[in-house]
């Protein structure tokens, strides 16, 4: 009999709802009789920590140094880091603070002898430190992704990333397009395989699944400009979840079109942000 894969969950700055999200997974038990669950502070009482993981699942985003230190930590604990949910995948919602004036931010929760020992850095991405080997996306992720991912691994097979954008899961569903009823919607530039459950319910996609890599972000901005859609409105959506890896995607793009000669002034650029990022996630001015 084959051993048990070794399994860890943990968690850095971030909700939890993500590892409540397989605390509340109804195949829970199932997963466990087929792993050595050695951690997950959420849900067990007595864990272990040591250095040969075989799978580590992390939600969260680096917010300060104990964050990085953690995160260093369990990468090298494990064979294999999966990024769960859009803090560990794009940054999400702290993330927004790369966008607006830190000190602003921090001084609304703080006071200024607190922010002296907390240590605080850039909110980014896990992967912007180390390796990541999967990337299990949401806010909070998918159960159904999570649930697949487990089977394709016990079944020793690699997990089949899904490439296609919430466009064309709108399509398979025969929903209507809600850009066409003039709503700001993202489907047309986010990773899909999330069941399309806001513009099932009328809402628009908000872009929770991070960029999706083969958008056309040109004939995007230039569709919502027919539509009468404030471009100045979709980047306080493209912001909210994942706006560094959106705009690395935009900056890569306009880059390549350029590289070939061709005219890549887009005018969506003068709506991003006043501090650009570059592909490490440093700040680089706009040239």
């Amino acid at each position: 009999m084959s051993k048990k894969l070794k399994v860890g969950i943990f968690g850095i700055t971030g909700c939890m709802g993500c590892q409540l999200n397989i605390l509340y997974q109804k195949d829970l038990m199932a997963i466990l009789d087929a792993v050595d669950l050695r951690a997950f502070p959420v849900g067990k009482e007595h864990n272990i920590e040591e250095e040969d993981f075989d799978i580590i699942f992390l939600e969260g985003v680096v917010v300060n140094d104990k964050d990085l230190q953690e995160l260093k930590k369990y990468r090298n604990m494990t064979k294999k880091l999966v990024a769960i949910g859009a803090c560990a995948t794009d940054g999400c919602v702290p993330a927004i603070k790369n966008f607006v004036n830190n000190k602003n931010v921090e001084l609304s929760v703080y006071h200024e002898n607190e922010l002296k020992q907390m240590n605080s850095l850039d909110p980014r991405p896990i992967d912007d430190f180390v390796k990541v080997d999967h990337y299990i996306y949401g806010c909070p992720m998918d159960k159904i992704e999570f649930l697949n991912f487990m089977k394709q691994t016990l079944l020793g097979k690699d997990f089949k990333v899904y490439s296609k954008p919430i466009c064309y899961e709108c399509n398979l569903r025969e929903r209507g397009c809600l850009l066409e009823e003039g709503k700001e919607c993202l489907g047309p530039v986010t990773f899909g395989n999330c069941s399309v459950m806001c513009p099932n319910e009328n809402y628009s996609c908000i872009g929770c699944r991070g960029p999706y890599p083969d958008s056309n972000f040109e004939a995007y901005f230039k569709l919502l400009e027919s539509k009468g859609i404030p471009k100045k409105t979709i980047f306080s959506h493209i912001n909210r979840f994942a706006g560094i890896k959106f705009q690395r995607a935009m900056l890569k793009q306009k880059e390549e079109r350029e590289m070939t000669g061709e005219h890549a002034c887009y005018d969506m650029f003068c709506h991003v942000a006043k501090h650009k990022l570059n592909k490490k996630g440093e700040n680089c001015w706009g040239k």
